[in-house]
């Protein structure tokens, strides 16, 4: 068996790659190359797509954002903001025996592990994808592994019989109130929620206006998700979340709340009526996230999903290693 090529591709093979995102089980929106390159742009980063050959044919890949933080560092990284996961893509090979499937899914990953040994990078860290389940091969060339949650609905649930009291109960709250929700694609809106939110918190928001504003740019243009907004009868905006999708499921990507409008139910309804209205565009299932912060996911299981892992792994080198070592002695609240 020949050895597979690993390289970065070019623009003109991006087509290649969205068609292999969409016959791969870890193929995500976040993988195909709109979303990456727009992503990329944003931020201001790098972004280096890695195909694996065999032959001429594109078997397996992975996306890679790179940075240099502190001016010291060269730091690749599958997810980024607005980019939950990424990781690892493998094509599909049909009905074959189990043991040929995990050979090769251990020959690509190990191909691409090996490319990016050779470019001498101080930290990489892939999160990849719910569907990569087999991360062997990452721990087998010495990558310590890492293990992440996320929420899973499926969409033939009927939530007003599934769901926990204190969702039903703040859903029935917020249709006393008057409030009510509508698809209103509207960058400014969701920014001033999300402002507030993290102001009242005395944090920074996670997203800049103009990454927020590019993104849904992109998914509008695109027609991949949509954004729902909930207002009371006033007119006041009380809460907004947006979602975007692929073949396979819906992802709820950014939500937020107006902070004085905690109590009245509008976000729960926002995410309840999110869930109806893919469920009638006969998406089968939507990946609710949150499952890696703790008063997120105390919300979010309210809602009764499947609680799925994922897995990442990291390789970091002497200089990183060393520079963690100097910051967490410095500033014991860094250290993990």
């Amino acid at each position: 068996m020949r050895q597979p090529e690993v390289r970065e591709l070019e623009n003109t093979e991006f087509e290649a790659w969205d068609a292999l995102i969409a016959n791969s089980a870890q193929g995500t929106v976040f993988h195909t190359s709109d979303w990456l390159v727009e992503n990329a742009l944003l931020l201001d980063q790098t972004l280096i797509l890695l195909g694996c050959y065999d032959g001429e044919e594109l078997i397996g890949g992975c996306p890679l954002y790179l940075s240099r933080p502190y001016r010291l560092l060269q730091v690749a990284s599958s997810k980024a903001v607005s980019t939950p996961y990424g990781g690892v893509v493998i094509s599909e090979i049909g009905s074959a025996r189990q043991r040929t499937k995990e050979m090769h899914t251990y020959r690509i990953i190990a191909a691409i592990l090996e490319h990016i040994d050779r470019q001498g990078l101080d930290y990489v860290n892939i999160v990849n994808a719910p569907g990569l389940e087999d991360i062997r091969a990452f721990t087998q060339q010495g990558w310590s592994p890492i293990v992440y949650y996320t929420y899973v609905l499926p969409m033939q649930n009927d939530l007003l019989k599934t769901a926990s009291k204190d969702v039903r109960q703040n859903i029935r709250k917020a249709e006393r109130q008057g409030i009510s929700s509508a698809r209103i694609f509207d960058p400014e809106i969701f920014w001033n929620l999300l402002a507030r939110t993290f102001a009242k918190q005395g944090k920074d928001p996670p997203i800049t206006e103009k990454h927020l504003t590019g993104m849904l740019e992109l998914i509008r243009a695109k027609g991949i998700g949509e954004m729902r907004v909930a207002t009371m009868p006033s007119g006041e905006i009380a809460a907004a979340e947006v979602t975007l999708w692929d073949a396979k499921m819906a992802h709820s990507l950014f939500a937020a709340a107006a902070p004085e409008r905690l109590s009245t139910g509008a976000a729960t309804l926002v995410c309840y009526e999110t869930v109806n209205s893919l469920k009638e565009r006969n998406h089968r299932a939507l990946n609710l996230m949150a499952g890696n912060i703790p008063h997120l996911s105390a919300f979010i299981s309210g809602f009764n999903p499947r609680l799925i892992p994922y897995y990442g792994a990291e390789s970091p080198g002497l200089r990183y290693r060393i520079l963690k070592r100097l910051r967490d002695g410095v500033n014991p609240n860094h250290a993990r």
